[in-house]
């Protein structure tokens, strides 16, 4: 039996990645940065944000955290007052209820049946929203069903949200480039009339076999990034700074490693 729980990948990190964390080293690159990040790194999200997805995000709504996880912890950190209430579809990867109760939130549960794909169904989350609810969560590719929301998908979900301008988006897109038999969507490009709602969450960590190096990032309104990077100063304050300079050779280099990965999962 394979296991793909962990989400570990099992390659090295690239050579050609890893040298850049090696020259970082070398040039003396190893002082504190912003808590956000460094900027030429900041600005390679932005760019391949566009490149991929066609948003548009200034260098100030970009933070960088000590991976993935770290961006959604500071995420509802920053949001969530008592007893807010944060809609999960289930099965989902098992930090997140964890984390919202954490943060002094309620999760909200919600279970998505084999049938549908593991999928949200818009009427199940209309159901959920409350006057309390403040986020809802999604993962896509998700771990661990592997869910995948289409287009379509993500359309539904946008009509049902419209309605309730209370609820902001969580898009942990992680697992974006180990998609298979569909296309990636994001909510943010989706439905671009909620982008200002919509925190949109990746990393390097799978996409890169990156996962030891702890560097994620979070695009979305500028208030929220800016509260968020309050919580994150007080906390760990940045990302290794080694870590960032190979990050941006991730970011920034071909990437033509990622199709031999896919490939080989």
């Amino acid at each position: 039996m394979i296991t793909l729980s962990q989400g570990e990948p099992d390659f090295d990190t690239p050579s050609v990645i890893c040298e850049a964390g090696i020259r970082a080293i070398r040039a003396g690159q190893t002082k504190y940065t912003a808590v956000a990040g460094i900027k030429q790194l900041q600005a390679a999200i932005g760019e391949s944000l566009r490149r991929d997805h066609g948003l548009n995000y200034g260098i100030d709504q970009i933070t960088v955290g000590c991976g993935a996880k770290q961006v959604v912890f500071n995420a509802l950190f920053a949001s969530l007052n008592p007893g807010d209430e944060v809609v999960i579809p289930t099965p989902c990867w098992v930090s997140y209820p964890d984390m919202v109760a954490l943060a002094g939130g309620k999760p909200v549960l919600v279970a998505c049946s084999e049938r549908d794909g593991f999928k949200l169904r818009p009427e199940a989350l209309d159901q959920a929203i409350t006057p309390r609810t403040k986020w809802l969560m999604l993962n896509s590719p998700c771990n661990p069903t592997g869910a995948v929301y289409s287009r379509s998908d993500l359309l539904a979900l946008a009509a049902v949200l419209r309605k309730h301008a209370q609820v902001h988006v969580l898009s942990d897109d992680i697992y974006e480039k180990l998609t298979y038999d569909a296309d990636f969507a994001t909510m943010a490009a989706v439905a671009p009339d909620l982008c200002e709602r919509t925190l949109t969450v990746n990393g390097v960590s799978k996409a890169d076999a990156m996962t030891g190096w702890r560097v994620g990032y979070g695009a979305g309104p500028l208030s929220l990034i800016k509260a968020m990077n309050l919580i994150q100063g007080q906390t760990s304050s940045h990302t290794s700074s080694v870590s960032q300079y190979a990050a941006l050779e991730a970011l920034s280099g071909r990437r033509d490693h990622i199709t031999e990965f896919a490939r080989a999962f």
